[in-house]
Formats: structure tokens, C-alpha cells, sequence
């Protein structure tokens, strides 16, 4: 009777049936309501977040390849054991050719462009390319011209500026034989295909003439560049031609 007293009590204090489907209803609705705006709320906090950081690894990996080829160092070996190295650099201005004194110009003999390029193949375009001279003296001061293989060549007096590009960079300063070579490259634009090209350059003095070399190619093939530009070089300066003074105007 005492159980049965006590159960009796308890039910008394229980919603009916309907009360407690009424509550039910009530916290599940409460539930599905605030849990949605939870799950919500830090979605649209956390996308402008995470737009952001996707910049900012993009950001990164860019900036890290472009430093990478800017820091890419290209080396060959030259037949007598000395190795060339070729640090990046680019084009920073233009030089002014500025001459106090009248100028002339004639183009040179097969023989004369023999004289200054044993050993190399001139294209035949420029196998009588024209070399200025000054006009009172004679003395020669400047010629451009083109080797087979793609190779541009500048000669210039010691102290006239040799070509008309000043390139800044990292350039590298090596020897030849005792010669002093200054060597570098750059890269261009990439053009609407997205390839770049590799200029590869080197510069040093033979006699009373400065000399500036430059090969030019797809940026995929700079080591085949560096090597054949480094050999040109080398017999250049073994054969120690390119000397503007073996050649005046009236030879």
C-alpha cells in the first residue's frame, strides 16, 4: 500500500500526455533553430578569412619562385680548368652614345673582319658590317656585328661605352688567362605562349678594345647558352683579336 501510495503521487505530478508532446516540440524546435545559426556564424566569419590566407599562399609561393630565378647561378667549365659563373641581372637604362668630334663610317673587308674574328663564322649579312671611325684620326671606335649560332658581338674603344644597355645585377667577375671577364644574364617577359628568353652576356677588354658578347635563346635552354657562350669567349681570348687598333679608316 506504502508503493502504491508513492506511485500514485508521482504520476499526479506528471504533465498529461498532450503537455509533455507540447514541451517536446518546444526544445526540439529550440534546438534545430540555435544550432543552425551556430553552425552558421562561423562559416561566414571564417570565409573572408580564408580568402585571405589562399592570397596570401599564392602570394608566397609567387614571390618565392620569382626569387628563386632571380637567384639561379649558371657555371661552365672551360677547357683549361677555370670555370665562368653567370649570376642574374636586367636592364636598367640605356647608354648615350655622345661623340665632341665628326665621325665616319665604312665596312670592313672580309679580311679586316677575319683580323678581328679568327676562328668565328660572320653571318653573311655581316661579313661587311660598318665600323665607325673617327673622322680626324681615323682610329676606329665601335662595330656591331653576328656570329653564327646566334652570337652578337660589340666591340668598342676602352672608353667609349660598348654597348647601348646598362644592366644591373648580379653579375660575376672572373679570369681567362689573366683577361678580366664580367659575366651575367636576364630574363624577358614571357611572351603570350608564356616563354621566356635567356640572355646570356659576357664582357672583357683585348688590348685597347672592350668587347661584349651576348647569346640569346628559350629560357628552358640556358645551360646549353652558358656553355657555348663560355666557349666563344674562350677562344676569343686565346686568340687575343678583336683589337680595334690593328684597323683604321684609311686601311
Amino acid at each position: 500500500m506504502k508503493n502504491e501510495a508513492i506511485i500514485a503521487a508521482w504520476d499526479s505530478i506528471l504533465p498529461e500526455q498532450a503537455a509533455a508532446e507540447r514541451m517536446c516540440a518546444a526544445v526540439t524546435a529550440y534546438q534545430q533553430k540555435h544550432c543552425r545559426k551556430a553552425r552558421r556564424l562561423p562559416l561566414n566569419r571564417l570565409l573572408p578569412a580564408g580568402v585571405c590566407l589562399l592570397f596570401i599562399i599564392a602570394g608566397t609561393a609567387a614571390f618565392g619562385i620569382r626569387q628563386h630565378r632571380l637567384s639561379v647561378r649558371y657555371t661552365a667549365e672551360l677547357d683549361n680548368g677555370q670555370v665562368l659563373v653567370y649570376g642574374s641581372g636586367s636592364p636598367a637604362a640605356e647608354a648615350q652614345y655622345a661623340y665632341d668630334f665628326d665621325i665616319t663610317d665604312r665596312a670592313l673587308t672580309a679580311d679586316e673582319m677575319q683580323t678581328l674574328f679568327p676562328g668565328l663564322a660572320i653571318l653573311p649579312e655581316y661579313s661587311r658590317a660598318h665600323a665607325a671611325f673617327r673622322a680626324d684620326t681615323g682610329e676606329m671606335l665601335r662595330l656591331e656585328t653576328a656570329a653564327e649560332g646566334g652570337l652578337r658581338i660589340c666591340l668598342a674603344r676602352a672608353e667609349l661605352p660598348v654597348t647601348d644597355t646598362v644592366i644591373t645585377g648580379e653579375e660575376s667577375c672572373s679570369e681567362i688567362c689573366g683577361t678580366p671577364v664580367k659575366t651575367g644574364y636576364f630574363l624577358t617577359r614571357a611572351n603570350s605562349r608564356g616563354i621566356r628568353t635567356a640572355i646570356f652576356y659576357a664582357e672583357f677588354p683585348i688590348g685597347g678594345t672592350t668587347v661584349y658578347t651576348e647569346l640569346a635563346g628559350n629560357e628552358a635552354d640556358s645551360e646549353q647558352l652558358c656553355v657555348q657562350l663560355s666557349d666563344t669567349v674562350y677562344r676569343m681570348i686565346c686568340a687575343q683579336a678583336a683589337d680595334v687598333d690593328r684597323i683604321t679608316a684609311y686601311s
